[in-house]
């Protein structure tokens, strides 16, 4: 399982140490895709494996479904984590999160999501702020 949160900086190069937690779970090769709420989705090439299943049972014929495929498909890459436990984070990717330099990596359960620090501090004081509310309409918890 996939948890917890560690503060991380971009380098100069777009390099971002992947936290060992992270790592040892992850694998030596994830793939990396757009996120939906502005951060990078990282995964396991067997977590990987799991999305694409799902994405495949989209209807191909509805337009949502096509360009939700086509976003999800066309952004994903696998990233190599080197001996320095870093990944490089694509262009098209660091785009999408709006990284800069200071970054927050999210342990989901399933995947890791990456984040720009600020909008996840901005994005994370918001839930909490609802904390109570999302409590009430979350059934079974």
């Amino acid at each position: 399982m996939l948890v917890g949160t560690y503060e991380h900086k971009i380098d100069s190069k777009a390099r971002i140490v992947l936290p060992s937690k992270f790592r040892d779970e992850l694998g030596e090769t994830v793939v990396s895709t757009i996120g939906i709420d502005q951060c990078i989705s990282l995964y396991s090439l067997a977590g990987w494996e799991k999305v694409l299943d799902k994405l495949q049972e989209l209807p191909f014929s509805k337009g949502k479904a096509r360009g939700f495929l086509r976003v999800m498909l066309s952004s994903a890459h696998e990233l190599q984590i080197d001996s320095a436990g870093r990944i490089l984070v694509p262009s098209v990717l660091r785009q999408h999160g709006m990284l800069e330099q200071d970054v927050v990596f999210v342990g989901v359960n399933d995947h890791v999501e990456l984040w720009d620090k600020a909008k996840w501090d901005e994005y994370r004081n918001q839930i909490l702020d609802e904390l109570p509310e999302i409590a009430e309409g979350v059934d079974g918890f």
